[in-house]
């Protein structure tokens, strides 16, 4: 077996990350810094697998595509995140490369985990909403709940909270609704 060793002294590069090849193991390139992190539980990946459920058959009704992590969204040169989820409307198929997706993924969804939360409500935000996602889910499995951010407000507020159980609706997808509780329901 192999182990892999991070260079911390060393300003990581989108080129340097590709040359990293294909791994079994989550890596992200978040501000020139590679991070690699083991599998999220399986709570983490059991809310992931409802909402793919959810978000997939609405793509499909319209043409579009969910992606379902890992899968590599090159924000710029210094950033490579691997998202939840992400959907392209039809209209953004282009961004998909054999590298993964180059541009900005019309909806974006990270599940939270104790490991993640600042990244993925601070950091990511920004980049998400920077790089011009419509709308961006932060799904936090442990208080069950879901928050909407759109560049709109900024990311410094959510459109949508819901907490537990709740309709969700989308403004990016507009066919697709669900009761929150239907994500958090998960098999013991």
């Amino acid at each position: 077996m192999q182990t892999s060793k991070i260079d911390k002294t060393k300003n990581w590069t989108v080129d340097d990350y590709v040359l990293l090849g294909e791994t079994d193991t989550p890596c992200e390139l978040i501000n020139g810094e590679l991070f690699m992190s083991p599998a999220p539980n399986p709570l983490h990946q059991e809310v992931l697998s409802n909402l793919n459920d959810f978000l997939k058959a609405a793509a499909r009704k319209i043409g579009g595509k969910v992606y379902f992590a890992p899968v590599d969204l090159y924000i710029d040169s210094k950033n490579v995140f691997q998202p939840d989820i992400l959907f392209l409307s039809k209209d953004k198929l282009t961004l998909i490369t054999p590298r993964g997706i180059e541009g900005s993924p019309d909806l974006i969804v990270e599940v939270i985990s104790p490991s993640n939360t600042f990244v993925d409500r601070n950091t990511k935000k920004k980049a998400y909403l920077d790089l011009g996602v419509r709308e961006y889910w932060i799904v936090d499995p442990g208080n069950k709940t879901l928050e909407i951010y759109t560049p709109q407000t900024g990311g410094d507020t959510p459109i949508f909270y819901l907490v537990e159980e709740g309709e969700v609706k989308s403004s990016v997808l507009t066919d697709l609704t669900f009761n929150l509780r239907e994500i958090f329901s998960v098999n013991p």
